[in-house]
């Protein structure tokens, strides 16, 4: 005890700004007041894609727009946002193109133009790295020849979002509708009738995993439609879908969970048909939401539909706020309604300047706006 206590008294002699340093980190710690770290964060921002041509921003701190961007191309689409939060790719002009937009300046920073001389495109998946320096887009390439169009193989591409110059990696089949990363960047998930793992340092398919084109004894293929993909607080793409009993010929439902940290696939069965558009797991994974005519609440843990209550009109996509209290319902609507997740009651309607489109992205935490 004696020789620790002279030690310490030898740091403070010769080191006291050291001390002095450790001193202020340890006050910060206990006395920081409550609710200062999440504010330490950053506002809870999203980005809403809207019609005609407008990105808006949506602070969930608050539940108002705090912005609107104007885009270069007609209807977004896709948004993704960038790793450090400051820019969002968007799809535009018909999925034709990508434009980058930074959210500071709040203007678009760059048009990216993919298609080569003679062809023209449509982008379904947009995914991006780690460092924010390479996208990588599922595009469906047409040849437009003098007499007729030629449709090209299904391909995924890879960005350079310095250059603007793309590369190809890999042809995929028809039918994929979403793209997305592995934790470890390895592997690309092309989300189609099947998923398709990509091994980007091979440029090949690897791995596939049937959900449409499954062949089990006593199942029916799995319908899926990922085209309302919202994974940014969960880590975890959730999709309904949907099946025919092939024995009693009933149609069921559940969600197919994809988990980017592992790359796996969890189908969670919830029982009798609920037609749903889209669903959001919560940052814990243990909820899960779905929308279209209807919000329903899953809890996962017990694989079960805890809640549902009618929606007044049809909407596409939903997502949830950092801390999980709150879910934000929208798309081809002209407003944001925010629901309390434990109750599911309606606490809020936000107005929009128009018609919101099938992107509700969460922008990441370490932003500063």
């Amino acid at each position: 005890m004696k020789r620790g206590t002279r030690d310490c008294r030898a740091f403070g002699r010769g080191r006291p700004a050291e001390l002095l340093a450790l001193l202020a980190v340890m006050v910060m710690f206990f006395f920081v007041p409550a609710g200062t770290a999440a504010q330490a964060q950053g506002p809870d921002l999203y980005v809403v894609a809207m019609h005609p041509r407008s990105l808006l921003l949506f602070d969930g701190s608050r539940d108002e727009i705090v912005g609107e961007i104007q885009t270069r191309g007609r209807n977004p689409r896709e948004v993704v946002p960038s790793p450090d939060g400051r820019f969002v790719y968007a799809t535009t002009e018909g999925r034709a193109q990508l434009e980058m937009i930074n959210l500071q300046t709040r203007k678009v920073e760059r048009v990216f133009d993919l298609a080569p001389q003679g062809y023209r495109l449509t982008i379904y998946g947009v995914a991006i790295s780690s460092k924010g320096d390479r996208l990588y887009v599922h595009v469906k390439p047409v040849r437009e020849l003098a007499d007729e169009y030629k449709v090209d193989p299904p391909q995924i591409w890879a960005v350079n979002v310095n250059t603007g110059k793309s590369e190809k990696i890999v042809e995929v089949p028809q039918g994929v509708a979403a793209l997305v990363m592995t934790k470890d960047e390895r592997r690309l998930i092309a989300w189609g009738r099947d998923l398709y793992y990509i091994d980007l340092a091979q440029g090949r398919i690897t791995d596939t995993v049937p959900l449409f084109n499954r062949n089990l004894p006593g199942q029916g293929p799995l319908d899926t439609l990922p085209l309302f993909i919202e994974y940014e607080r969960s880590g975890v793409l959730s999709c309904p879908y949907y099946t025919t009993d092939p024995i009693l010929k009933k149609t069921l439902f559940g969600l197919a969970n994809l988990d980017l940290d592992t790359g796996k696939m969890d189908l969670v069965e919830l029982g009798p048909a609920i037609p749903l558009y889209s669903s959001v797991v919560s940052a814990d994974r243990k909820r899960a939401y779905g929308v279209m005519n209807q919000l329903v609440a899953v809890d996962l843990s017990a694989g079960r539909v805890r809640n549902v209550q009618d929606l007044e009109r049809t909407q596409y996509i939903t997502n949830i706020s950092r801390d999980g209290k709150k879910l934000y319902v929208s798309g081809a609507s002209y407003f944001i309604h925010v629901y309390d997740t434990e109750t599911m009651k309606l606490t809020k309607t936000v107005k929009l300047s128009g018609d919101a489109s099938i992107s509700f992205s969460a922008i990441p935490a370490v932003a500063v706006h």
